[in-house]
Formats: structure tokens, C-alpha cells, sequence
């Protein structure tokens, strides 16, 4: 393998590694959050928030490192999801899953913050 090849293949192994130990960091949501999120969004249900997080790591951590729902208020994140929809080839309802599982996770202070 020529040398450009090669490092080019170790800094994709690393980026990956990097975004892995970052999403390993992001917890999994409770039945807690989805109690918690009923006023805001009726319905929500634990399975809507696992999907949200399974969305979310996979989808932008392919473009950057993910960042811990605590690293922004809860109410920042629609908007910041909402820019990144179509980079990150979300549909409406693949956006909503991903909002509400960083709303949740980022407004019960469990998280501890930082990317």
C-alpha cells in the first residue's frame, strides 16, 4: 500500500474511533424521558427515543464527532437538527425522533456535557 493510502487509512480507523468513544458517551434513553417529554410531545414513546438516538449517532457522526445532548440547551436543538436534516438525509419523522431523544437527554442533567 503506498504511504498516502495508508495514512489516509489510519486517519479514517481513527476518526471512526473517535466517533465511536464519543457516541458510547451518549446514554440511552428511559421510559423516564419519554414520561417527561408528554406535555411537549404526546405519544412519545421509549422506542421513539432509542430510534432518535440510533438516528442521531449514525447519521451525524458520519460527517463529525457527535456532541452530548448537554452540550446545548434542550431548546437549541430544533434548530440545530433542522440545518443538518438534509446533510444528514433525515426525513420529517427521522428528524423528530432525533429532536426529541436530544431534547430529553439534554433537559434531564444526567448528561454531563461536552462533546
Amino acid at each position: 500500500m503506498r504511504p498516502e493510502r495508508r495514512l489516509a487509512a489510519v486517519a479514517l480507523v481513527a476518526a471512526a474511533l473517535i466517533a465511536g468513544g464519543c457516541a458510547a458517551a451518549l446514554r440511552q434513553a428511559t421510559p423516564e424521558d419519554a414520561v417527561r417529554l408528554a406535555p411537549q410531545w404526546p405519544g412519545t414513546t421509549l422506542e421513539d427515543l432509542q430510534r432518535g438516538r440510533s438516528l442521531y449517532v449514525r447519521r451525524c457522526s458520519g460527517c463529525h464527532n457527535v456532541y452530548l445532548p448537554r452540550a446545548f440547551p434542550p431548546a437549541k436543538w430544533p434548530g440545530l437538527v433542522d440545518e443538518m436534516a438534509v446533510k444528514a438525509r433525515l426525513g420529517p419523522g427521522e428528524r423528530d425522533d432525533v429532536v426529541r431523544f436530544l431534547v430529553a437527554v439534554a433537559s434531564d442533567g444526567a448528561d454531563a456535557g461536552g462533546r
